[in-house]
């Protein structure tokens, strides 16, 4: 099995960058900009959030889980943080695949930062060729989803 890597285009977010860390590094934070409201609200912006389930998503400090088609139920945990920089999350057992999830931030200016995300995924050739345009087209829609949220709500 071969590691496959996909990046996604850097994208900037008008939050400071240690208010973004803050609050993707604790999971249980990202409840509330899951609601089936603000999805629809993120669909009208153009956002395409097809085949996130968010009723079925549940959250704790280090660990989510969550519907995704055609994937299917998964869950993830922080494994690890370096605080204003970087958070690396892991797949479960509940990933069909293993897979590790970087999360890159980058101060741009004093109340901006830039985003940055990277999926490392070890799949053989044909469980490539079934999930690759999954991945490179999730990789962008996630970083289209969280350069769109406003990381002042409480």
């Amino acid at each position: 099995m071969a590691v496959e890597k996909y990046i996604s285009e850097p994208r900037i977010i008008p939050f400071s960058q240690e208010l973004v860390y803050t609050k993707l590094s604790n999971l249980k934070n990202l409840e509330q900009f899951v609601t089936k409201e603000k999805i629809e609200e993120l669909n009208q912006k153009g956002v395409n959030t097809s085949g996130f389930d968010p009723e079925e998503f549940e959250a704790s400090e280090d660990h989510c889980s969550f519907k995704i088609n055609p994937i299917g139920h998964v869950g993830i945990e922080i494994i690890e943080r370096e605080p204003f920089k970087t958070i690396k999350i892991q797949g479960e057992k509940s990933v069909p695949f293993p897979v590790t999830f970087w999360v890159q931030l980058a101060p741009e200016t004093e109340n901006s930062c830039k985003i940055k995300l990277t999926l490392h995924a070890e799949v053989n050739m044909m469980i490539k060729m079934m999930v690759n345009i999954y991945l490179e087209k999730g990789i962008e829609k996630l970083a289209d989803l969280l350069a769109s949220i406003n990381y002042s709500q409480k």
